[in-house]
């Protein structure tokens, strides 16, 4: 992937470069180019080290909240924030400016905390990318709108996935599967970095636990994902051996990098 750059800002510029692009090409010094090919470690390196950076400005962009270098998700959508890999003290200002007091942000692992910011203890995620999974649709999973959002939320409140808000429905994808018409569970599509959708919201009901469905949302959301030609990807707490257990089984493997650390705004 190709972009010329001549005539744009610094910090334009400097926003595709943290997604990977680089210069150096032969054809003009405008020019950067992002290599898309697999990676030593099976992944885009650069896409997949900043998913919501890489989301926010392409897919996403419609649902951004900027400041400076640093973006994120407009609060009633996702609590996902992007900040360069190597953030300057300018960012971290931005970063403030945004999220406010005790807001929190994952960073990766290049970035060099200020004096007085501090790792949120316990709150370390893995990354899982999905290459080998091809997905498979399912007849009784149903598609999820926002008339749903109330139950949707109302499950994840009672099983406890992760995040999920009033618009974040709109990222994507959302299926589901009722019992008497009672949804019981759901899984559906949040970040959407260049090539890569991550599922998320994965989550069946207490008494409901044990019959396959997270295993068989999962990969319905994954066929959708890749009737589209993109490669599904996921996050997990790192705590949550359980899901992560199940995502391994179903095909998907623990990437190296881009197993995010948490901070809290002081």
């Amino acid at each position: 992937m190709v972009a010329d750059t001549a005539g744009w800002a610094d910090g334009d510029r400097r926003q595709i470069e943290d997604l990977g692009f680089r210069g150096g090409d032969s054809r003009g010094e405008a020019l950067r180019t992002l290599d898309l090919t697999i990676a030593d470690d099976g992944t885009p390196t650069r896409v997949l080290d900043a998913p919501a950076m890489a989301a926010l400005n392409s897919h996403h962009a419609r649902f951004a909240e900027r400041r400076g270098d640093v973006v994120r998700y407009q609060t009633d959508v996702s609590v996902w924030t992007g900040i360069p890999a190597q953030p300057t003290p300018q960012d971290w200002e931005d970063v403030r400016a945004l999220l406010g007091s005790g807001g929190m942000l994952g960073v990766g692992a290049a970035a060099v905390l200020p004096e007085g910011w501090e790792l949120v203890e316990g709150a370390g995620g893995v990354q899982l990318t999905g290459e080998a999974i091809e997905g498979v649709p399912d007849a009784e999973a149903v598609l999820l709108t926002p008339d749903d959002v109330p139950e949707m939320t109302a499950l994840v409140e009672r099983t406890k996935p992760g995040p999920f808000l009033p618009r974040t429905i709109e990222l994507g994808t959302y299926l589901g599967i009722r019992r008497d018409g009672r949804l019981v569970a759901m899984a559906g599509e949040r970040l959407h970095p260049p090539g890569w959708t991550e599922i998320s919201a994965v989550c069946t009901d207490e008494a409901y636990r044990g019959q396959g469905f997270g295993r068989r949302l999962v990969l319905a959301v994954a066929h959708g994902i890749r009737e589209r030609g993109e490669t599904p990807l996921m996050h997990a707490a790192a705590g949550n051996t359980g899901a992560i257990g199940l995502y391994q089984h179903l095909g998907f493997r623990l990437r190296d990098r881009g197993a995010p650390r948490f901070v809290r705004v002081p």
